[in-house]
């Protein structure tokens, strides 16, 4: 297996690649400087692996939900690879990319991000199986998803802060938490190869990111305009 690896879906920015027995993989959190570091790193890390673009025979990013900035830029430079060297390029959704480690729990499996605003990012998880999301909620809502007598895992890097906010409207749950190390390439990897050995077709050239809402500039945006529209 020839493949790329990014996870640009929060502040760290991890990149991977596989060469059939050689792995590298590197992770930085750097925040908004990801702009600067993404096609270096992909550099780096192919040359770790006795990589070069061509010999790629596929490419997988999450696909969001996340940082606007980070999925743009992943999706950017991935359909770039894909004009140039006509590379399969798969995109999978980012709790998925969470939740796949926890897939044989014997329980439901929570998996979420931190989406500011006393909101988070999630959906839930039986077997492997998507139940209910991904939705942009907050932890009332996601607590009246929950049974209590059920075992709950919750993962995501803010799994202690989504179980926090969940205790405080059940405080009988007791919830298994893994805030996931800085780095997802591994399960990245192996959704992207079985996607790859189905023949799954690349995403369209046109698609994009999977956005649960609208960014801080287009919700000023459309502030301006209603704005204007009712002075009008």
């Amino acid at each position: 297996m020839k493949a790329l690896v990014i996870d640009s879906a929060t502040t760290v920015l991890s990149i991977a690649a596989k060469n059939d027995t050689k792995y590298a993989e590197v992770s930085l959190d750097i925040g908004m400087r990801q702009s600067e570091k993404l096609l270096p790193l992909i550099e780096y890390v192919l040359q770790q692996v006795d990589l070069t673009l061509p010999m790629l025979e596929f490419a997988v990013t999450t696909k969001g939900p996340g940082s606007f900035t980070g999925l743009r830029l992943s999706f950017a430079a991935l359909k770039a690879l894909q004009l140039t060297i006509n590379c399969p390029i798969y995109g999978i959704p980012t709790l998925d990319v969470y939740s796949y480690p926890y897939k044989n729990w014997n329980g439901a499996v929570l998996s979420g991000m931190d989406a500011k605003k006393n909101r988070f990012y999630t959906a839930l998880y039986r077997h492997g199986n998507l139940i209910i999301g991904p939705t942009d909620t907050d932890a009332s809502q996601i607590a009246q998803w929950l049974d209590e007598e059920e075992p709950l895992l919750i993962a995501g890097p803010d799994a202690d802060m989504l179980a926090e906010s969940l205790i405080t409207y059940r405080p009988i749950i007791h919830p298994v938490t893994f805030n996931l190390p800085a780095a997802t390439t591994s399960s990245l990897l192996i959704l992207g190869e079985q996607l790859y050995k189905k023949g799954t077709p690349s995403f369209n050239i046109a698609e994009g990111p999977i956005y649960l809402r609208k960014s801080e500039a287009e919700e000023s945006l459309n502030k301006i305009n209603n704005s204007d529209s009712t002075e009008k």
